[in-house]
């Protein structure tokens, strides 16, 4: 593994506080928060190479509010777009939307659109909300404008930390699969699928303790996914416009 950059300063710890329905709730941090080595991520020993043939990149928004780490997330994003990687993908939780839109979530869920207007850059946004489900709205120059909500899975919720990540690397999986983020964007079908996919690994995160243990495998996605559709008329899903165009 290289890229990993080394320093003095700890890494990060996050403190989180859970209620009785296993919901966690982000409760600060160990130390001030510019006292970890995440808040200098180094431009200068990037893996360059690397980030320009890379298919995906994929950032969060804590490193942002640092500046030199903030920096060097910029420096990494221009790199992958010269490499022709796509950098145009939102995701945001239920949380995210009050904080940067003072958008409520049922209107995000029934249109996601709406969120999507507020990041007119973005070819997709994705809105993931718990128990409340996921909604996505993703724009191709081939179809026009897609957009679906998919529900939750029904699972015994232990703890919910680490399930946004989970449903990223979900989505993600299908995406590749798809051929990348323009093919996924203009077939519709594939779409809701990836959406779904995400949530069943996200839903399985939720099963188990542990923001990192508590991460399910490839096979155990697979299967609570299929069982899913099998249980269930998959055509009723996202028919709030999946597979609408517009011109």
């Amino acid at each position: 593994m290289h890229g990993i950059q080394r320093r003095d300063e700890p890494t990060r710890d996050v403190y989180v506080v859970q209620d009785e329905k296993g919901d966690r709730e982000f409760a600060g941090f160990g130390l001030p928060s510019d006292k970890y080595c995440d808040c200098y991520l180094d431009s200068s020993v990037m893996p360059v190479d690397d980030i320009k043939s890379a298919a995906i990149m994929v950032t969060g928004t804590l490193a942002l509010a640092q500046p030199k780490t903030r920096e060097t997330i910029e420096k990494a994003v221009q790199l992958a777009h010269e490499g022709g990687c796509k950098v145009d993908l939102l995701k945001v939780s239920d949380a995210d939307l009050e904080w940067l839109l003072d958008m409520d979530l049922k209107t995000a869920l029934l249109n996601p659109c709406k969120v999507a207007e507020a990041f007119p850059r973005a070819q997709g946004v994705l809105v993931t909300a718990g128990e409340e489900g996921a909604a996505y709205c993703f724009k191709s120059n081939a179809k026009g404008e897609s957009s679906g909500f998919i529900p939750c899975y029904n699972v015994k919720v232990e703890e919910t930390t680490g399930a946004g990540d989970a449903f990223t690397a979900g989505f993600i999986y299908k995406l590749l699969q798809a051929g990348g983020l323009d093919a996924l964007a203009a077939d519709a079908t594939k779409l809701k699928e990836a959406v779904a996919f995400g949530s069943a690994a996200g839903a399985l995160t939720c099963t188990r303790k542990g923001a990192i243990d508590g991460q399910p495998s490839l096979d155990e996605v697979m299967q609570l996914y299929d069982s899913a559709q099998k249980q269930a008329n998959w055509e009723q899903y996202g028919n709030m416009g999946v597979g609408a165009s517009s011109a």
